[in-house]
């Protein structure tokens, strides 16, 4: 918090010092012009610096004070008009312009006590004086042998307030406002950056543990008892190649926390060792088909995102000699990847809580800012992953 206030102090200063260089630059061309050409200035002072200086830091406190303000408005604002930032945006502009007008309304005393009462500087040092000034730099030369009437009307105008200066102090204080809201909207930007990672970490992790904790048990239960019957029927080789395929799903289930996005090579070989493990369970009652375009086996997606499709279709349909279920895995012209079952519903199934759905399409939307697109029709229920090329980003 006292790293941005300082922040923005330091933003505050930079743009008033810039403001005020650049309100002031046609005084300091005009300044310059007549010292170089050794004209000497009107009033009690030769050189005019006073004026020039005295503007300068006038116009700096000027817009310092705004920004501050500005500022300090926005922060009374969100405390009093909590998640409405019109209000707060209408309180804050709305009192800068007010004490914008008043400096301005100021401008005149505190400019006559300056140069006049305080350092006793001819009331001459003003905007539409360099006029005069260039018009004395172009009769140097050939100086009148009378004194000039034009001259002695402007100095016997005396404290006339300068007007020329209210477009100066009207551009700071609409550049102060933009300044200030600019700020505030990046800074207000980066903190819902920073707050959306941090939620999106949280809920990746939540997604994570959930899936682990939906996939597990049944998994665990289930391929113990694959191995078991496969032991107890004496095939030797099939067991061992049973063994291998289980080790393969155990590591790349125990390596997901580790990763977020993978091929789709990676993923469509671990659905080939877990559907391994699948057909031992459901010898002769669940098929499978996997047919991948080559091109597509280096884009990318969310790992472990087809072994919950494969478990919802398991659990939601009836596998039986009679009724033996086939799931087809494919991609698609559009770079898309494909799951589909025909439906055959358990007759006591009792409605799901599509909790396995639902972590799947927040998982994908966090990670790849796409959504997955189920169809549930009534003879074929099919889900839609889409892929993304190079690095898995969007």
């Amino acid at each position: 918090m006292q790293h941005s206030v300082k922040n923005n102090l330091l933003i505050g200063f930079i743009v008033s010092v810039l403001l005020s260089l650049f309100v002031n630059f046609t005084m300091l061309m005009h300044t310059y012009k007549m010292q170089s050409l050794g004209v000497p200035f009107p009033g009690n002072y030769s050189s005019g610096d006073e004026f020039l200086y005295y503007s300068l830091f006038w116009f700096f406190v000027y817009a310092f004070l705004l920004f501050i303000l500005d500022s300090q408005m926005y922060k009374l604002g969100d405390r009093l008009f909590c998640n409405k930032e019109y209000k707060t945006i209408l309180l804050s502009v709305g009192v800068t312009i007010v004490c914008g007008i008043a400096f301005f309304f100021m401008y005149p005393v505190i400019h006559r006590f300056v140069m006049i009462d305080l350092l006793e500087v001819d009331q001459m040092f003003r905007s539409d004086s360099f006029v005069i000034m260039e018009d004395a730099a172009r009769k140097k030369a050939t100086p009148p042998a009378s004194p000039d009437p034009h001259m002695s009307m402007v100095l016997s105008r005396a404290t006339d307030f300068p007007k020329p200066f209210l477009t100066e102090h009207l551009f700071i204080l609409l550049t102060v406002l933009l300044s200030v809201l600019l700020i505030r909207l990046l800074n207000g930007k980066q903190q819902m950056m920073l707050e959306y990672e941090q939620l999106k970490t949280e809920k990746l992790q939540t997604s994570y543990n959930a899936l682990m904790g939906q996939i597990n048990p049944h998994f665990f239960f289930n391929s113990l008892n694959g191995l078991n019957s496969l032991i107890r029927s004496g095939e030797k080789e099939q067991t061992l190649t049973y063994l291998d395929e289980l080790s393969n799903v155990f590591r790349y289930i125990l390596q997901s926390n580790k990763k977020e996005m993978v091929t789709l090579a990676e993923e469509l070989q671990f659905v080939k060792a877990y559907t391994y493990l699948l057909g031992v369970r459901y010898e002769g009652k669940l098929f499978f088909s996997i047919q991948a375009v080559p091109a597509l086996l280096l884009w990318h997606l969310p790992i472990l995102s087809i072994l919950p499709l494969i478990e919802n279709a398991v659990k939601h349909n009836v596998i039986s000699k009679q009724y033996p279920l086939q799931i087809d895995v494919y991609t698609t012209k559009e770079s898309q990847l494909v799951v589909s079952n025909r439906v055959q519903p358990k007759v006591e199934e009792s409605t799901g809580s599509g909790i396995g759905l639902k972590n799947l399409w927040g998982r994908y939307r966090m990670l790849t800012g796409k959504d997955i697109h189920i169809s549930n029709r009534k003879d074929y229920f099919k889900v839609t992953l889409p892929l993304l090329n190079g690095n898995g980003r969007v």
